[in-house]
């Protein structure tokens, strides 16, 4: 138990009067806006982007990530609220193949110069992408950490996204002591820089064969529950071969009337999302209409137990 003169007991006072409030103390801003992207990206958090690989992840994210930091509404339907810059961290493509990306959002969007990315494979980067590491029974930062701690501390980004998670977590997927190191990290760079975090997962191979929104999820439920806001990410092909996706928000711990708009279906094309109105209402009613379906189905499996119940009896 602490004593009187204890340097730990006073520290703890002082903090005391900084942390603790007392009731809906008049001290605290009303005023302070929840998002960074209403509804898709909440500040000072972790939203988690999840789909299968190669579903078309990095180039939602980089849609996300100009729209931030030019600060366009989204689709010119979600508004941007903490317009700001952005700091891209790939670990899966070399700087030659990514900024062809960049080319191709930039022709879009025009010039960026609050878009910042750099690739952990550029030849003349001398470490990997691990963020954490175990050595014996110890985890300890990786000198990659320190590196984005610095770029963050340097560059002041509202939003910093890691492409993809498995590349910057190498720890074991499945250990929520682990997985919650990781975050703890994070969190922390989010409360001394005010940033957010956009982390792309992706999603167990069985998903392929779902047909359920989420699919399965891959790794600890750590990095699922602790994460603010979960979108799921779904690229499919339409009958006359177009190319769509599917964006639900799968977990939202904020309030925006804009949730409701969710899932919003999107055309694709060379690197854009498109919103269109016919397509969204389109593919929203066949998917009432299965669901309607599914339901009387079930609807009617279960009568037929009820009447073969009955004759027994």
């Amino acid at each position: 138990m602490l004593k009187e003169g204890d340097l730990k007991l006073e520290a703890f006072k002082e903090l005391k009067k900084k942390v603790i409030y007392q009731g809906n103390d008049v001290k605290l801003d009303r005023k302070y806006e929840s998002w960074v992207l209403e509804p898709l990206i909440p500040f000072k958090s972790i939203t988690i982007l999840d789909g299968l690989g190669g579903s078309g992840k990095s180039w939602f994210a980089l849609d996300l990530s100009y729209t931030i930091s030019l600060g366009f509404d989204y689709l010119g339907k979600y508004p941007v609220k903490r317009r700001g810059t952005v700091l891209y961290v790939t670990a899966e493509e070399i700087p030659e193949e990514f900024v062809r990306r960049v080319d191709l959002i930039t022709a879009l969007y025009g010039d960026n110069e609050n878009f910042y990315w750099f690739s952990t494979l550029h030849p003349e980067y001398p470490y990997g992408s691990a963020l954490l590491q175990k050595i014996a029974w110890n985890i300890m930062r990786t000198e990659t950490a320190r590196v984005l701690e610095y770029f963050i501390s340097e560059i002041k980004p509202v939003l910093v996204v890691l492409d993809s998670m498995v590349n910057f977590y190498c720890l074991n997927e499945n250990d929520s002591s682990e997985a919650s190191l990781f975050y703890e990290m994070l969190k922390e760079w989010i409360k001394i820089y005010n940033c957010s975090f956009l982390l792309l997962h992706h999603q167990n191979k069985e998903s392929m064969k779902s047909k359920e929104d989420e699919g399965t999820f891959r790794g600890s439920i750590v990095f699922r529950e602790q994460a603010r806001e979960r979108i799921t990410y779904k690229s499919f092909k339409l009958e006359n071969g177009m190319i769509a996706r599917k964006i639900s928000i799968e977990k939202a711990n904020y309030y925006s009337p804009f949730i409701k708009d969710f899932p919003i279906y999107l055309r694709w094309d060379t690197g854009t999302h498109i919103y269109d109105k016919e397509l969204d209402e389109q593919m929203k009613q066949q998917e009432e209409e299965k669901k309607n379906s599914k339901n009387e189905k079930k609807s009617k499996q279960k009568e037929e137990k009820v009447k073969r119940l009955s004759k027994n009896f």
